[in-house]
């Protein structure tokens, strides 16, 4: 009798044990596939309200800095941003009603007025964006209380890796990482505190200019939709495209950028993750500035600002101030304007012309609607290895066009096409006149 009570009591046990794993197993949610995520963190912006604190490290050498922002959104795409702390940002402000943005610097009790930050700061290319990264769902954590799935951005070439940790019910990103494979996290991002479901008045998203203060503005012309050589004809003096870029890096538009009276061009590269962006405009038409670390591009003196999100490189080349913005890491940010400051295009032109038998005329063509040279020789080897008139080439060597879209246009296996492509790439990607600048 002892040996059956016995029996049935340790029944009792396992069966509760294995209740409470089965409720354990209940509590936790399905992990969908990684781009059904990422698809839901893109698309959040535009559905879901929201305000909250939000923490922000950033590394600068050895030294990490904290930033703390009071950061509201309302859909689609409506953002208000209060830094609140360290003491010399405290105040700054940022107000954007979906067409044009302000930026407050109260210590300099200025306003600057220009477009939208939406197309840079809340859209990626999804299509260019999953060329270039691959997306690995890692789990569901606990963030503030929520439940988030983790998904990994890897590049498939070198660079710096994303983590995202999207909120399970509304698809907003409440933590982000940025992983330098050589120094480890060198961004990251969090909301201490967050509430949805708001209505936020639109009152709250319309900027008051303060007292006093003087207003600067900055717009462009065209949507963003111009070819540095359209571009060129707009302003009368000469724009420079990069030669090279790292891997995946590709065209994204152009415009006319215009500061009060200045005048300049602004071209936009993207890998689908990170942006760099080149502003363009007649050296005399702007003074040089005195904040940033003196560094040198190559020989040539240049000014060099870390702003967290976004790093500021600025040097003159002939005639011209060039200014690169982007959230690519710094020695990426260096080495683009190495290579635009070396100055060589006419013999690469004729030198990439040899290399793969084609007319200096194409490819100078082809440099106008801002290919790298890389991208060039691509672009015409592939256009003549697969039939495809040069414009629809350009579309999928840009990301545009999708492997899939382009192998059932020409009615191949889609495995042969990546074939033909990687090929390609393996033969085009290294241009030897393309040395690595100082």
């Amino acid at each position: 009798m002892i040996g059956h009570a016995l029996a049935r009591a340790a029944g009792a046990v396992l069966l509760g044990l294995a209740a409470g794993a089965l409720n354990v197993a209940a509590q936790v949610p399905p992990v969908p596939p990684a781009r059904i995520i990422l698809q839901m963190a893109l698309e959040a912006p535009r559905l879901v309200d929201y305000e909250g604190t939000k923490v922000i490290t950033v590394l600068r050498g050895d030294r990490a800095e904290t930033i703390t922002v009071a950061e509201s959104h309302k859909r689609p795409e409506r953002m208000r941003l209060e830094y609140v702390s360290p003491e010399d940002l405290a105040g700054r402000l940022i107000v954007d009603n979906g067409a044009t943005a302000w930026h407050y610097e109260p210590r300099l009790n200025m306003v600057f007025e220009g477009p939208t930050l939406g197309g840079q700061l809340l859209s990626r290319d999804r299509t260019l964006l999953l060329r270039n990264y691959g997306v690995t769902a890692l789990g569901v954590e606990d963030v503030i209380g929520r439940q988030a799935y983790v998904i990994a951005l890897v590049p498939h070439h070198p660079g710096v890796q994303r983590r995202l940790w999207v909120d399970r019910a509304t698809g907003t990103i409440l933590r982000s990482e940025e992983l330098d494979p050589s120094r480890g996290v060198i961004l990251s991002a969090y909301f201490s505190r967050v509430s949805f479901s708001l209505n936020l008045p639109e009152a709250y998203f319309e900027f008051r200019t303060p007292a006093g203060a003087r207003v600067f503005k900055m717009f462009t012309t065209e949507a963003g939709t111009m070819s540095p050589a359209a571009l060129q004809r707009r302003v009368g003096f000469p724009v420079l495209i990069p030669p090279v870029l790292p891997e995946g890096y590709t065209f994204r538009g152009g415009a006319v950028s215009r500061f009060g009276s200045l005048v300049s061009v602004y071209l936009r590269y993207s890998n689908g993750g990170n942006l760099i962006s080149f502003f363009e405009a007649p050296a005399g038409s702007i003074g040089w500035p005195s904040a940033g670390k003196p560094i040198a591009v190559e020989g040539r003196p240049a000014r060099f600002v870390d702003l967290g999100y976004f790093r500021v490189l600025i040097w003159e080349q002939g005639r011209l101030r060039v200014t690169a913005v982007g959230t690519v890491p710094t020695e990426t940010m260096v080495t683009a304007a190495g290579q635009i400051a070396a100055g060589r295009e006419q013999a690469l032109v004729q030198d990439v012309s040899r290399q793969i038998e084609s007319d200096p005329a194409t490819v100078q063509r082809l440099r106008g609607e801002g290919l790298t040279f890389p991208e060039v020789a691509r672009t015409i080897t592939l256009a003549h290895r697969l039939g495809t008139d040069l414009g629809t080439t350009i579309r999928f060597v840009r990301g545009s066009l999708s492997a899939s879209d382009l192998a059932g246009r020409l009615g191949m296996p889609q495995e042969t096409l990546q074939q033909t492509v990687q090929q390609t790439a393996r033969e085009t990607s290294v241009v030897p006149a393309l040395s690595s600048p100082r």
